[in-house]
């Protein structure tokens, strides 16, 4: 690659600042290149939670950060940690960042990850928390393999919490965000292709782009995850990264049309990204999941 590009998985909006911005991304949601593969089910790693219903997530404070694939060996865990880096899906392509092919904000080190704070797009840098050790966290980034895993230093972060959070049935089309254990948003949405499925797994929101305009084919708002296409190795010359956003296609919802990403109706996707924060995570499952015959106080349905 001759410049650094993230949401690869984005046609470029064409206006102001951010348009700029997503021109240097690469696209993938609306129709255009193929590959074909099949992607491995994976099952997630549960993030840290204070409450059944709330996750951590961490933001940089620095504009550099280190995170180490293992922890010290001098670091003592409790209760005891793997100190690697875990990863529960095969790579059917290479990996993310690496030499020659680093997305933007972030590069592959001997130790680890070095990330850029801000992001790309001057939004904070964000990371879900798996273990807090005091010293040190155990976080989910962006890279691939997807659900890859690293350890941070903790006065390098402050702490939040969220009680947001997604969750995609791919077998139904159907999108659900839960504020707690009630519904927040539901919605049919458009998926990936079979030749260009959309990952399982979990996954948080990295950060949230409002677009200049809804009618674009990313509608009102673009919201990347730290997830990669598992097929596809670069798109348009830009790096595959999945991403929930609008549409100004919502005749193809409850359709597999797109090249990984998540199209949501511009309705719904305005009223999701205007409450969750950066941090959010979302799980993606192959079937529907059991808890959602339990699914509590319904509210709109755009």
């Amino acid at each position: 690659m001759n410049s650094p590009r993230r949401l690869g998985l984005f046609r470029p909006i064409a206006a102001a600042a951010i348009s700029l911005a997503l021109v240097l991304g690469a696209a993938a949601c609306s129709d255009g290149k193929k590959a074909s593969s099949d992607t491995s089910t994976s099952e997630s790693t549960a993030s840290t939670a204070v409450t059944p219903y709330q996750t951590t997530y961490a933001t940089a404070k620095g504009s550099k950060l280190t995170v180490y694939s293992e922890l010290p060996k001098s670091v003592v865990t409790t209760p005891p940690s793997s100190t690697s880096t875990t990863t529960t899906v095969k790579a059917t392509v290479a990996a993310i960042p690496r030499n020659g092919l680093n997305s933007a904000a972030v590069k592959k080190t001997t130790d680890g990850y070095e990330f850029t704070n801000p992001t790309y797009y001057k939004n904070p840098l964000v990371f879900d928390v798996l273990e807090n050790q005091g010293d040190w966290m155990k976080v989910l980034i962006t890279a691939r393999p997807n659900h890859t895993t690293g350890w941070i230093k903790a006065d390098d972060v402050t702490l939040a919490a969220t009680d947001f959070h997604m969750e995609l049935d791919l077998s139904t089309f159907h999108l659900k965000v839960f504020q707690g254990a009630n519904v927040f948003v539901e919605t049919d949405v458009v998926i990936g292709k079979d030749s260009t499925p959309t990952p399982l797994g979990r996954f948080f929101v990295t950060e949230k782009i409002k677009n200049s305009s809804d009618t674009g084919v990313y509608g009102a708002w673009i919201l990347p995850t730290n997830g990669y296409s598992e097929v596809l190795d670069t798109f348009d010359n830009g790096l595959p990264q999945i991403a929930f956003h609008g549409t100004n296609q919502p005749e193809l919802v409850r359709t597999k049309s797109s090249n990984g990403c998540v199209r949501i109706p511009n309705d719904a996707v305005i009223k999701i990204a205007g409450a969750i924060p950066a941090g959010t995570p979302i799980d993606i499952f192959a079937a529907t999941p059991a808890s959602w015959s339990s699914t509590t106080a319904t509210t709109a349905k755009p």
